[in-house]
């Protein structure tokens, strides 16, 4: 698991792509690519840190003592 900083980091990271490509400020091969990164670095960070996976290891530690 990425710490909270790093999510945070990626959520900018996919922040700047989308708006680089979607603001016009690249075109063509360049704004698919920034699209794309945009995606993964998004998917990366939600993937990474979220809450329902922390529940569900914090559901399995505590599931013996329920």
């Amino acid at each position: 698991m990425l710490s909270h900083d790093g999510v945070w980091a990626r959520y900018i990271l996919a922040l700047c792509f989308f708006f680089a490509s979607g603001s016009g400020l690249v075109t063509g091969w360049a704004a698919t690519l920034c699209g794309v990164l945009g995606t993964v670095q998004l998917a990366n960070a939600l993937l990474r840190y979220s809450p329902v996976m922390e529940l569900i290891n914090w559901w399995q530690t505590h599931k013996k003592t329920l």
